[in-house]
């Protein structure tokens, strides 16, 4: 294989799965390692999950590439915020990054459409959302810290990328952040604009 090939085969961040590193005991089966660079005689240099920077060897070694995870387009609500179109991998951890830990899949609305928010926000005191809403617009939920909105029909296993017209209807239906107030009532909220730019995105 010419080095031209192996470098467009093995580019910078591609995830590698060792099967076995020729003479190399300390590399057990199923390490995991991303792809620095390929040097001028072929080698590929690695960052290995046990610390080993090791580089592979085409000819002597034997690993997989890993595929790289489908992305998902998604709108993030964050408080104070107005909503914005974000790509994320579809992957578990991918998701807790988003929201700041544990995932909570919550679906309030006729659509198909999921709120994925942090399921220990309130517990961990995390700042205060949106609040969802009746019919009537009564306050039947308040959600606490960052959660984004993702398609998810009935028939499929995992969630999708929010499809347009149902983006469009969800970013408006979050667009403007809320305060929360403790009022006789009970609590209540009230949407406002973001002051700075730097607050609108």
């Amino acid at each position: 294989m010419k080095l031209k090939e192996i470098r467009e085969m093995y580019p910078e961040g591609t995830q590698i799965v060792l099967t076995e590193m020729a003479g190399e005991s300390q590399m057990p089966y199923g390490l995991k390692g991303t792809v620095k660079f390929v040097d001028d005689a072929g080698q590929i240099h690695m960052s290995w999950e046990n610390g080993s920077s090791l580089a592979l060897n085409i000819y002597e070694d034997t690993f997989e590439k890993v595929a790289a995870p489908e992305k998902i387009s998604v709108i993030l609500v964050e408080p104070g915020r107005y909503p914005k179109l974000i790509e994320i991998e579809d992957t578990l951890e991918a998701m807790q990054e988003t929201v700041g830990g544990y995932i909570e899949e919550y679906m309030p609305f006729d659509d198909e459409v999921a709120i994925v928010c942090n399921e220990e926000g309130k517990m961990n005191g995390a700042e205060l959302n949106r609040a969802i809403y009746s019919d009537d617009k009564e306050i039947l939920d308040i959600i606490a810290g960052k959660f984004f909105i993702a398609y998810a029909p009935i028939e499929s296993e995992s969630f999708l990328s929010m499809p347009k017209d149902l983006m469009k209807k969800y970013e408006d239906k979050f667009r403007y952040p809320e305060r929360f107030y403790q009022t006789d009532k009970g609590i209540e909220a009230k949407a406002y604009k973001p002051i700075s730019k730097d607050m609108e995105r």
